[in-house]
């Protein structure tokens, strides 16, 4: 019988939030970039707290995604929700929200409390397509940033292109096993380099030479 290895704590997974109802309790500046993430991923937010920062307000004047309610956390405000973030300075109502979305089946985030969370919030790097995620598994979310900010100095402008010129070509070729050693072989053979001196033509032969001869699309779909 095959062992598993179990010192991971956490899987990291990206979830498509777009058109899904989320949860934010509290309203302050970390409550308020919560929200901006879970706007960035198209999520619709409702926002509960009883005194509301000016960011939040800002966020719900400028997006019809943000609904505030300015009142106190009601266990049913968990109803129907994909996920939630408490996000109040209060250690008891910040435990209670733990304990109802465990209940419930909600994933949650009680920030800076990883103990009460069901999952955790790496450090991002947003180059839209790529993201990139660093993660202590909530030990030093301050560490998890800095690595992030070194990855920042690292990562350039060439990552982001590479994704967008690959993901071209996966809506060109078919899916499957040659496909997969095409892609590997043009980022083996130089894509990144190529791109990042800005040398349009060695990239156009990278993909001429591990593309010749894949099915496309349309083919692989009979249309």
């Amino acid at each position: 019988m095959l062992g598993v290895d179990r010192a991971m704590r956490y899987l990291p997974i990206l979830v498509d939030l777009a058109g899904r109802a989320c949860l934010v309790v509290g309203a302050g500046a970390i409550a308020a970039r919560k929200v901006e993430q879970l706007l960035a991923a198209g999520a619709r937010v409702t926002v509960v707290a009883t005194r509301i920062g000016t960011r939040v307000t800002e966020l719900a004047a400028a997006t019809p995604s943000v609904r505030v309610e300015q009142r106190a956390y009601r266990p049913e405000d968990l109803d129907g929700v994909a996920l939630a973030f408490a996000a109040t300075d209060d250690p008891a109502l910040q435990e209670a929200i733990a304990v109802q979305a465990r209940a419930a089946g909600i994933w949650l985030n009680a920030v800076d409390e990883p103990e009460r969370c069901s999952f955790v919030m790496p450090a991002i790097l947003d180059r839209d397509p790529l993201v990139v995620a660093v993660s202590t598994s909530g030990a030093s979310p301050a560490l998890a940033r800095r690595i992030r900010d070194d990855l920042d100095e690292t990562l350039g402008p060439e990552y982001a292109a590479a994704v967008d010129t690959l993901a071209k070509l996966r809506g060109r070729y078919a899916p499957g096993p040659r496909r997969q050693a095409a892609f590997m072989r043009i980022v083996d053979g130089g894509l990144l380099d190529a791109l990042r001196g800005g040398d349009g033509r060695r990239v156009d032969e990278l993909i001429a030479a591990a593309c010749t001869g894949l099915p496309e699309q349309a083919a692989a779909g009979g249309t």
